[in-house]
C-alpha cells in the first residue's frame, strides 16, 4: 500500500527506528506516543499529511505570513523528506524525550513540547523575516524556502537537556567530544558543513527556543498552561508520573536505559552508522522532491 519511491526505499529508516523501538525496556508515554504519531504520518495513514502534500504542508515564511496559511507552523513539524530524514530525528528526539520526560513527568513534558512545536516555527519565521527583509539579505531567500522536519524542536530540547544533565558531555558524530555547555552551537554548525540542505535557521530557532525557556518568558507561559491543566483535570490518584518504571539509583537509571536500547552506542554513533548504511545503499536523497526545500 506504500507508494512506489517508498517501496524502493524500502522503509529502511522506519525498519531501523521500530528496531529501536521494539528492544528499548520502557519509553515513557508522550516520548513513545510522539515517535509513534510522526511514524503513523510518514507511512502515509493520515491522508490530509500525505508525503505528496509536502508542498503545502512545510513551513513556508512568505505564505504564512501573506496568505496566512497557519496550519504550515505545526504540519511541517511532524512530516519528513524520506525514512532516513525521520529515523536521525527520531532515534535523537528518543534519547533526550526521555530523559526530560523522567525529569519533569509526563504531562508537563506533553505541554513542554507543545510550546516548543508552536515556538520554534514561529521563531523560524521570524527569523526569516528578519534576515530577508528587515537586514535585506535578500539573495538568501529565507522567506522561500520550504523547511520539514522536527529537528528544530529537538535541538530546543538538547539546550534543556545539557542544562539539566551538564555531566553528560557530548561526542559528535562519534569522534568530536565537545562540553554539554557548548554542544548546541558547535552541532548547529558542524550539521550544516556535513549536511548543507539542512535548515540552519530552523535549528538555530530551536536553539533559541530553548534559551528563551530557561532564561525567559516561556518557562512562565508552560507554568500557567501546566498550572491551568493541573486545576481543570487535576492529578489522578494524587500524583504525577515521574517516568521510572522501577525504584532504581537515579545517578545509574539514564545510563543504564541508554545501553539497553542503544547497543551501547552514543547518539551520535548511532546517527554515523544510519547515514553509512544509507549512503552505502545510495537511497538517501540529497534533499526532498521539490525546489528551495530544507530538511530540519
Amino acid at each position: 500500500m506504500f507508494r512506489t519511491s517508498r517501496d524502493r526505499q524500502r522503509n529502511y529508516g522506519v525498519i531501523l527506528l521500530a528496531y529501536h523501538l521494539l528492544n528499548s525496556d520502557y519509553i515513557p508515554p508522550v516520548t513513545l506516543g510522539t515517535i509513534l504519531f510522526q511514524i503513523i504520518v510518514f507511512l502515509g495513514f493520515i491522508p490530509a499529511l500525505d508525503h505528496f502534500k509536502i508542498p503545502a504542508m512545510c513551513l513556508l515564511p512568505s505564505r504564512i505570513i501573506s496568505q496566512h496559511e497557519w496550519l504550515r507552523l505545526f504540519a511541517s513539524l511532524i512530516m519528513h523528506a524520506d525514512d532516513m530524514h525521520l529515523y536521525y530525528n527520531m532515534i535523537s528526539f528518543l534519547w533526550k524525550g526521555r530523559r526530560l520526560e523522567t525529569r519533569f513527568g509526563s504531562r508537563r513534558f506533553f505541554i513542554l513540547l507543545m510550546t516548543f512545536c508552536i515556538s520554534t516555527s514561529i521563531c523560524m519565521v521570524a527569523l526569516s523575516y528578519l534576515v530577508e527583509v528587515v537586514f535585506g539579505f535578500r539573495s538568501l531567500q529565507l522567506m522561500k524556502q520550504c523547511a520539514v522536519g522536527f529537528s528544530g524542536v529537538i535541538f530546543a530540547l538538547k539546550v534543556l537537556h545539557n542544562n539539566y544533565f551538564p555531566d553528560s558531555d557530548s561526542v559528535i558524530f562519534g569522534w568530536f567530544p565537545v562540553s554539554s555547555r557548548y554542544g548546541c552551537w558547535v552541532e548547529l554548525f558542524l550539521i550544516q558543513m556535513v549536511t548543507p540542505n539542512a535548515s540552519f535557521i530552523g535549528h538555530l530557532a530551536g536553539i533559541i527556543v530553548g534559551l528563551l525557556y530557561l532564561n525567559g518568558p516561556l518557562k512562565l507561559l508552560t507554568d500557567f498552561i501546566d498550572t491551568t491543566a493541573l486545576l481543570l483535570f487535576g492529578q489522578r490518584n494524587g500524583s504525577h508520573y515521574n517516568g521510572y518504571r522501577n525504584s532504581g539509583s537515579s545517578t545509574t537509571h539514564g545510563r543504564q536505559n541508554f545501553f539497553e536500547y542503544t547497543g551501547g552506542m552514543t547518539e551520535e554513533e548511532q546517527l554515523r552508522y544510519a547515514r553509512e548504511e544509507s549512503l552505502r545503499g545510495n537511497r538517501y536523497p540529497s534533499a526532498p522532491p521539490y525546489p528551495d526545500s530544507f530538511m530540519s
